[in-house]
């Protein structure tokens, strides 16, 4: 490829890049092939100093091939000129400089990567020879730095905006009591950040997902965070109860109403006055009892059955569902005035199989609540492997459930996988590049998916090398190379048996 159609080719790679670390390693390829350079690497400016971010054929060499010269890489920042190592003689203070006399017969490029007055890094290639670099590469690699600098800068601004978004979701999130709910998943962060911002408000809340997804934990987060935290929180389940039933249950009734009414009895609505009421699987109450529900939602009156009298009440209502609404109204099932009452503020569950991430997280939790033995509960690797592969129709409630009955039958603190239920162990393990795993593929995603994967690569490598070494840890550590402190460090931080 020449050096024209090798900058075509970076400038629509530039401008369609979305990993800035992939992007700048396969840049960094191409440069290297256009100029014949043997290795190279980028610093990316970090605040007031430079750091080391992006090389190719470095670290595959030993630590005296890897040596490069610092002051040729300050020397370009600070002039924001190309520099070249045959320049070093007839530049002051390089010649003497120790990293640019161990270069020996090699060739160094140096081009500072600058825009809008402001240097966002360098490109350091190096050549086996030291007449390696004609002008036609020192002009691409110009050229080169052009684009890359524009591509760096921009790199940090969205970094930069990261990192306020994620500053500013923290400090919504530290402020807000969110008892029970266990995740690092991006789409439960999101909701969790609406339910911070919008808890202290009086708006009707919708929480939709699947069964066992957390329903009522989100709707106890939207009371406790709220002004309305010293007053009831009072839950109603509608699920197949009749509409007089219902309608007595929500709105009370006075003696006589109907029959076995033998004394005034306060409705769930009038209970919760100055609180929350929660509506879970508000898509089954009955059309008949949905009119006077609406009117309680327009006016805040109720009236009880039986009785003339209307009262005023104040309570926020939050709605639970794992249906459809918006189908169930276009249906005719479900009033859709009341739909559009309820639901001024929705928020959406993702089940636990679009979450897998959290998997390994909500496993550890449960294991804690539930072990009531001495020891420290694990789980096998065979068992986590099943574990995190099984879709989970279930969700959390479910995983729940699987891990008490584990904690129950278990003989030892180690939970293998003949414990786990048939339909469990039936299921083939997940593959790391699973789509489920991803979801909004994102930035957020991919290290969450990263962080999981290292963490079962390492608590691999650590069994299997205790086991070699017969559970030694200074046997392990000079057999491995690996330091005993970090060894020790692995082995504590994935709670491997050395026993």
């Amino acid at each position: 490829m020449g050096p024209q159609a090798a900058l075509y080719g970076i400038a629509k790679m530039l401008l369609s890049a979305t990993d800035g670390a992939q992007t700048a390693e396969l840049l960094l390829r191409q440069v290297l092939e256009v100029t014949q350079a043997a290795r190279g690497f980028i610093v990316v400016r970090e605040g007031d100093t430079f750091e080391k971010k992006f090389d190719v054929q470095f670290d595959a060499l030993s630590n005296d091939a890897r040596r490069f010269s610092r002051s040729l890489v300050r020397h370009a920042i600070a002039t924001r000129q190309v520099v070249h190592s045959a320049d070093a003689s007839s530049i002051a203070g390089l010649v003497k400089a120790e990293s640019v006399a161990a270069l020996e017969c090699r060739g160094v490029l140096v081009a500072p990567l600058e825009c809008d007055g402001i240097v966002w890094g360098a490109i350091y290639l190096d050549h086996p020879s030291a007449s390696g670099f004609d002008e036609e590469a020192r002009i691409f690699v110009e050229r080169f730095a052009e684009l890359a600098a524009l591509f760096l800068k921009r790199a940090a601004e969205v970094t930069a905006l990261e990192q306020r978004a994620r500053s500013l979701e923290r400090d919504l999130l530290s402020q807000a009591d969110f008892e029970g709910i266990v995740t690092r998943h991006p789409r439960m962060l999101e909701a969790l950040g609406v339910v911070a911002q919008v808890a202290d408000s009086d708006a009707s809340v919708l929480v939709c997902g699947e069964t066992g997804t957390g329903k009522e934990l989100i709707a106890r987060a939207l009371h406790i965070n709220s002004s309305r935290r010293t007053r009831p929180f009072v839950a109603l389940h509608c699920t197949a109860l009749p509409a007089t039933i219902l309608e007595s249950e929500l709105f009370g009734h006075a003696r006589g109403a109907f029959t076995g009414a033998d004394r005034d009895r306060t409705g769930r609505i009038a209970s919760a006055h100055g609180g929350t009421l929660f509506l879970d699987e508000v898509a089954e109450i009955p059309l008949e009892a949905q009119a006077k529900l609406l009117r309680f939602l327009q006016f805040g009156e109720i009236q009880r059955l039986g009785s003339d009298r209307i009262e005023r009440v104040d309570v926020r209502v939050v709605a639970a569902t794992h249906r459809d609404l918006g189908m169930l109204v276009a249906e005719e099932k479900f009033r859709r005035d009341l739909y559009f009452r309820l639901n001024v503020i929705e928020i959406v569950l993702p089940p636990l199989r679009e979450r897998a991430s959290d998997i390994p997280l909500l496993l550890e939790v449960a294991l804690r609540r539930f072990w009531k033995r001495g020891g420290e509960p694990r789980w096998s690797r065979s068992a986590q492997q099943a574990l995190v592969a099984y879709e989970w129709p279930g969700n959390v409630r479910e995983l729940e459930h699987v891990c008490e009955r584990a904690c129950l039958l278990a003989r030892s603190d180690l939970l293998e996988e003949a414990l786990l239920p048939s339909e469990i162990r039936a299921v083939q393990p997940r593959r790391a590049s699973s789509p489920e795993l991803f979801m909004s593929f994102s930035h957020a995603e991919l290290e969450t998916a990263r962080s999981a994967a290292v963490a079962e690569v390492e608590r691999t490598f650590v069994e299997g090398l205790l086991k070699k070494s017969e559970n030694n840890v200074s046997l392990a550590a000079r057999t491995s190379g690996i330091h005993r402190g970090q060894l020790q460090r692995l082995i504590a931080r994935h709670k491997v048996r050395t026993t």
